[in-house]
């Protein structure tokens, strides 16, 4: 039987008493009622007999009372007599065992006569509140009604004998004969009769409700009997259960735990055949793992030591042990913080931080430790000297054959180098050499920040385009020097001319951008505040010009468009407000205008577009072509799948004109899932052809389908329904990906790497996320823009941008391919540098799947 589910019998059995148990108590709690529901039946029958007693008793007292008075005249009989009906009647406190003999004991001094402290209320009131039926009731009241009848004969007869002064004998001699006449006893009659007739139906009401209370109180009797042996039983059952779940006494397996907490081993735990599965065969089974593991602790450590021999590398590397204790350092570590070794050992790793990171990063570190048993990052830390320097850490957990945690690794490589690369390729990347304001790129980020705030906020945010007047005269009349040194000072004077938070990028040439954001939430006041904008920055731009002894005047035409909230892409305002320039200018330079909806024919022809592709999405109007990717000998390695539109009225449509829309309207998902299956299909009928399965395909990804909650599940089934080797397919994504939620995207990317799946990241350099998150992401390759590669024989810049990105590829072990190849001298260049992966026109066109297949094997 397995241990736990014998376990799992035993808890059952004791929660199951548990219940009975509880179930019994609530048995007794109601028999216990149904027992007192007899007792009160009997009270109510005892006092309903009391009381209707008492109705007859009272009556008898008032003719004993009379007729006392009559014949002795003593005062004391009338009185009583008068208090017996009081009481009766409610008009006198009811005394206190006021029963059947009370006037007797008063008569015979041992009962003090009534006082004022009882209750006050009416016989027949009493009888109403103890639950007298109306039957019941009407015949008490007859007898009391009758009752009173011979009362007033009593108070008759008691006046003659108490008026008469002087026949005394023969008025009490009428009245006795009043007190004993035929009458009299008629009356008594009168009252004996109903109170005789009420016992008769209150003998059987009470009797019934007495058998009634007694029969429920046997059925819950018996209950609880029936009930009480069931939980003796079962409380048998568990005992047992229990006994030989223990496998011992209580006694046994507490000595035995005592004697193995305090670390003796060795001592031999008997257990009792039948009993191989119960506690203490677990304790036994237990205490033999300790003394295992005790012998293993013990050799590991004597292991460690002879491996410290060996523990030198170029990397920095420590030992710590489960506590975050530093055991042993290597002599890279040493020569890296500038500590010493013995100034290390024994203490933690706090000593190397250098405050720029907070609790909270390092609890999701070591969390991440523990779920994973591995972590790797960027870190800052601080050297002996106090300088703060970055490094790439990874930690490793070490456990012992058991699978506890006995000590970590941690490994570090000093990345200053590779951080400066970053800040170099950054500042290529995305600003103006000549001004150092943001370039077109990081602009394009700026604008996707200041619609968001403008969503969120419900502001108005505007876009203005400044291109200068006459600027190509000054270049051609002074020379370009000092054309540089008039966009170095209008870039000055714009920038002194925004608020705080604004964005001042050059575009090129002589044209620039201003970003304003957080503007009023009305199109009036926005536009108001725009216009008052651009009138500071014309007339800044107007002041005269020193340039190196020559001075100049220059204006400018400025384009005005407003956005609200995100609805307008970015692309499109730069058109919005570039047209609206052109319209300055063409209305007389130096100005300002706002951007007209009237231009925006593209609108309209975006929306046709938006309807044609949804139309093409339903009737399948799309076909994949496939560029290759070649090695530096020339052979095809793979290709890209490229989506074409065959568009019924305009012909074969490359991606450049339908897929930005298809990502604003959200038609991005079902295009980029057809395309993801059709290349998956086409790789399965390589597969089988020979000279066609080395080939690998990558798809591009849109940001959509990554961000989606099914995303990893979807590529999975595609792969499955397509029956291909997931390590020929790759993904291509872009850097807008990496804006948000970069551990979702990680750790989907994770998940798909794991099967097989690779990952390139397109246009590498022209985001502005890339590089923050670059070292995070599991990617195997890089793709080199093609923007660069376009200019990379005659732009500085853009060598030294792909010279850097080569190299930083290498620096963590990832591929690197360049597209947009055109010649020969590019390809050289490329391969002189080390990157030998290409794609574009020197090679192939995005050719149809014919034509692809030729080329492959032509090639």
């Amino acid at each position: 039987m397995n241990l736990k589910k014998t376990y799992r019998d035993v808890a059952s059995k004791i929660a199951l008493s548990v219940l009975s148990f509880f179930a019994l108590s609530i048995l007794f709690s109601i028999y216990v009622i149904t027992e007192k529901k007899i007792d009160r039946a009997n009270e109510q029958r005892l006092i309903s007999f009391q009381l209707t007693d008492q109705l007859l008793q009272s009556s008898d007292d008032l003719t004993r009372m009379a007729r006392a008075f009559v014949v002795t005249s003593d005062p004391r009989y009338k009185k009583y007599y008068q208090q017996i009906l009081d009481i009766r009647d409610g008009k006198m406190s009811r005394p206190y065992g006021y029963f059947y003999g009370y006037w007797d004991m008063v008569l015979a001094n041992t009962q003090s006569p009534p006082i004022e402290n009882g209750q006050t209320v009416a016989l027949l009131d009493l009888m109403r509140q103890s639950g007298f039926t109306v039957e019941e009731l009407g015949k008490l009241t007859e007898a009391k009604v009758n009752s009173d009848r011979l009362a007033a004969l009593g108070f008759e007869a008691m006046k003659l004998v108490d008026s008469s002064r002087l026949n005394t004998a023969v008025n009490r001699e009428r009245a006795n004969l009043m007190l004993h006449s035929d009458e009299y006893y008629q009356g008594k009659a009168k009252v004996m009769k109903p109170i005789n007739e009420v016992h008769v139906l209150m003998e059987k009401r009470t009797r019934d409700a007495v058998h009634d209370a007694e029969d429920i109180a046997l059925t819950f009797r018996l209950i609880f009997i029936v009930t009480a042996l069931g939980v003796i039983f079962l409380l048998w059952r568990t005992y047992t259960s229990l006994r030989t779940t223990l496998g011992g006494t209580a006694d046994e397996i507490h000595s035995n735990l005592v004697r193995i907490g305090s670390g003796d081993f060795s001592t031999n735990i008997a257990v009792k055949p039948g009993m191989e599965n119960s506690v203490l065969a677990s304790l036994s089974e237990m205490q033999l793992k300790l003394y295992v593991n005790e012998i293993e602790r013990k050799h590991a450590e004597a292991e460690l030591r002879v491996a410290a021999v060996d523990f030198e590398s170029q990397e920095s590397l420590m030992i710590i042990n489960e506590d975050n204790v530093m055991l042993w350092v290597n002599r890279a570590f040493c020569e890296n913080t500038g500590y010493t070794a013995e100034e290390v050992i024994g203490k933690k790793p706090r000593i190397l931080n250098s405050g720029r990171h907070d609790a909270d990063f390092y609890r999701a570190m070591w969390k991440t430790i523990r779920d994973t048993g591995a972590w790797q990052g960027e870190i800052w830390d601080r050297r002996k000297d106090g300088e703060i320097f970055p490094k790439l850490l990874t930690i490793s957990t070490v456990k012992n054959s058991k699978g506890m945690v006995t000590h970590y690794v941690a490994s570090h490589i000093d990345i200053t180098e590779r951080k400066l690369a970053e800040d170099k390729i950054t500042e290529l990347a995305f600003f103006d050499p000549l001004t150092h304001l943001p370039n077109r790129r990081l602009l394009q980020d700026h604008l996707k920040r200041a619609l968001a705030t403008s969503k969120r906020n419900g502001t108005f945010g505007a876009v203005l385009f400044i291109d200068l007047d006459q600027f190509k005269t000054l270049n051609d009349t002074s020379g370009h020097d000092k054309g540089d040194l008039l966009l170095k000072q209008v870039a000055q004077r714009i920038f002194t001319s925004v608020r705080e938070g604004d964005t001042v990028a050059r575009m090129g040439g002589d044209e620039f951008v201003v970003v304003l954001e957080g503007l009023a939430d009305t199109i009036e006041e926005a536009a108001t505040q725009t216009e008052t904008i651009g009138r500071k920055i014309l007339t800044a731009i107007n002041q005269p010009y020193q340039l190196e002894g020559i001075h100049h005047h220059s204006t400018a035409s400025i384009g005005a468009t407003l956005f609200l909230d995100n609805a307008t892409s970015i692309d499109d305002l730069l058109k919005q407000a570039d047209l609206a320039m052109y319209k300055s200018k063409a209305m007389g330079r130096n100005g300002l205008c706002f951007f007209d909806p009237a231009m925006q024919t593209i609108v309209v022809e975006s929306a046709a577009m938006e309807m044609d592709l949804r139309i093409a999405i339903q009737h399948n109007q799309f076909v994949l072509h496939y560029q290759a990717q070649v090695a530096s000998d020339g052979r095809a390695t793979g290709a890209e799948a490229l989506v074409r539109w065959q568009h019924p009225r305009r012909g074969m449509l490359p991606p450049t004109e339908f897929i930005s829309l298809a990502e604003e309207t959200g038609l991005i998902l079902p295009l980029g899932q057809w395309v993801l299956e059709t290349a998956c299909a086409q790789l399965a009928l390589w597969a089988i052809r020979p000279e066609m399965a080395h080939l690998t395909v990558a798809v591009n990804v849109s940001a959509q389908q990554f961000l989606e909650a099914d995303f990893v599940g979807k590529v999975m089934a595609t792969i499955s329904q397509a029956g291909i080797n997931p390590n020929r397919l790759k993904l291509e994504l872009t850097e807008s990906l990496l804006v948000d939620n970069v551990g979702d995207i990680v750790a989907k990317m994770i998940a798909l790497k794991v099967s097989g799946v690779g990952f390139s990241l397109d246009d590498f350099g022209t985001g502005y996320s890339s590089l923050s998150y670059l070292r995070h992401l599991p990617l195997n390759q890089l793709k080199i823009d093609k923007l660069f590669v376009r200019d990379v024989l005659t732009d500085l810049n853009d060598a030294a941008i792909a010279r850097t990105i080569v190299a930083l590829a290498q620096s963590l072990g990832m591929g690197v391919i360049a597209e947009g190849v055109e010649t020969e001298l590019q390809r050289d260049f490329l391969a002189s540098i080390g990157c030998h992966a290409y794609q574009g026109y020197f090679f192939s066109r995005p050719l149809p799947v014919q034509d692809f297949e030729e080329f492959v094997q032509r090639v």
